[in-house]
């Protein structure tokens, strides 16, 4: 009877070993709801990713002078790989070119820190 009743509590209760990532949605720097909104992720969404776009703003701005925009959130490993790979050509990490780069990782909030430049984080 004991075996029984373990089991129909294993299946009943849900699987609560999730990971959580960092979300935000296009931020002008790594503080504020980049590293304060934490989500958990989907049972597919195994990695945790970051975007990072050095760009002109959407407004004018004196001189074009670029800046950094941060996207956090949850994915899977295959498709941020995908989305590593795919950028590596254009990730540059230059002050004076528009670039984006994507980070991935795995483990519970460990896109807390994104690498903004060569010597930066």
């Amino acid at each position: 009877m004991f075996f029984l009743t373990l089991l129909v509590l294993i299946a009943v209760i849900p699987n609560v070993s999730s990971l959580e990532c960092y979300v935000c949605e296009q931020q002008e720097g790594n503080d504020d709801k980049c590293v304060k909104t934490v989500r958990m992720c989907q049972k597919n969404e195994d990695t945790c990713a970051s975007l990072i776009l050095w760009t002109t703003p959407h407004e004018w701005t004196p001189r074009g002078e670029r800046r950094h925009y941060i996207s956090k959130g949850c994915d899977t490993k295959d498709k941020c790989t995908q989305l590593l790979y795919g950028l590596a050509t254009v990730c540059s990490r230059n002050w004076y070119e528009d670039w984006a780069c994507v980070e991935c990782c795995q483990g519970d909030r460990c896109n807390r820190y994104v690498v903004v430049s060569r010597n930066s984080t």
